[in-house]
């Protein structure tokens, strides 16, 4: 076979895998697949386990000048004649392609538009990654982050634990107002749901979903349609109007945190919330120390303790006051009848 015959072989390659791809790279390891299709022995006695320096050293002899060995990203491509950075340009599209494929076979199946970034062993090999060792998270978002294009982010959910590491996400780049609808949208085929349930199909972090929900009910873009005394929020519709929300305008802090800023619809649960945290399993907990625990204001407190008692929720107990410090005693409760409460219990 002549060495002119060799580089037509090459290039007849080449250009089947263009008309078969639309691509006209061709990675390596596809390179020393399809030339044992043809015939390896016609180059050399390449096997199917040669490496890339063998099928480098015996293809470069018969490479004219329309074609080329080029390296991007630390792998070997058999182009056509193309600059290096016309190579990779089209390789980073094909990569944001493959991010944009696997995201959208994600919402087709799971109705969301952010998907957590735990990519398979053969889309970390894609990416130029092992999967063993398995990379780091920061590894992860460094090199999939040169790959999102103008319709791709990464988001991040911070840990639930001191110990944990954040969670990272592949979304689609849209505001946060879509994630909390999108969120909505899945699971209003139950008949109710708690807020934190909300929050947790969000990518973004409990303080982020709070201000980005009490912006959607002050633009009138959710409205709450029904509030439970024990566990908050549960029902909520998404508005096509924009305008107030009637008296349900504000969420008063993160679910991670409690901030007290003022009385809403959320205290039953921040409520309750601070009574577990007490509890310690002795089925009661002092006033003073759920006071202390919440840090709300005496009127907010009291409007609160007074809901729940007159609905059956929790019942008080004047308890041993000879025990308290002035304090103490001072931040407990005496009702309109000056009838003294020193603890309460939360109804089961």
């Amino acid at each position: 076979m002549a060495t002119s015959e060799k580089t037509v072989l090459l290039e007849k390659i080449l250009a089947q895998h263009k008309v078969k791809t639309k691509k006209n790279y061709l990675h390596w390891e596809a390179l020393r697949k399809d030339l044992g299709q043809i015939g390896r022995k016609k180059l050399g006695g390449l096997t199917a386990k040669s490496s890339w320096p063998e099928v480098k050293k015996a293809i470069e002899p018969f490479l004219d000048p329309d074609l080329a060995i080029l390296e991007v990203y630390g792998e070997y491509y058999l182009t056509e004649n193309i600059t290096s950075e016309k190579l990779q340009r089209e390789i980073d599209a094909e990569k944001t392609d493959y991010l944009l494929t696997i995201l959208k076979k994600h919402k087709d199946k799971e109705k969301r538009s952010h998907m957590p970034l735990k990519l398979k062993a053969a889309d970390l090999k894609i990416f130029g990654l092992k999967a063993s060792p398995a990379p780091s998270v920061a590894t992860v978002e460094k090199v999939i982050a040169q790959f999102l294009g103008s319709e791709l982010q990464i988001l991040k959910k911070p840990p639930k634990t001191k110990t944990g590491k954040d969670i990272l996400y592949l979304a689609y780049n849209l505001p946060p107002e879509e994630f909390i609808k999108e969120s909505h949208q899945v699971l209003n085929t139950k008949k109710t749901f708690a807020l934190k349930t909300l929050a947790t199909g969000v990518p973004m972090s409990d303080k982020d979903f709070v201000a980005v929900f009490n912006g959607m009910l002050a633009a009138g873009q959710l409205q709450v349609t029904k509030i439970d005394e024990k566990f908050g929020i549960v029902g909520i519709k998404v508005s096509t109007q924009s305008g107030d929300c009637a008296e349900y305008r504000s969420v008063p802090g993160s679910l991670g945190s409690q901030l007290t800023t003022h009385p809403s619809f959320l205290d039953a649960e921040l409520f309750h919330a601070a009574f577990e945290k007490l509890d310690h399993g002795r089925i009661f907990v002092r006033i003073c120390n759920m006071r202390r625990e919440l840090g709300w204001s005496e009127e907010r407190f009291n409007a609160m303790l007074n809901q729940l008692w007159t609905a059956g929720t929790i019942q008080l107990r004047a308890g041993d006051a000879s025990s308290m410090t002035d304090e103490e005693i001072n931040l407990s409760y005496t009702d309109e009848n000056n009838f003294f409460y020193a603890t309460l219990t939360w109804k089961k």
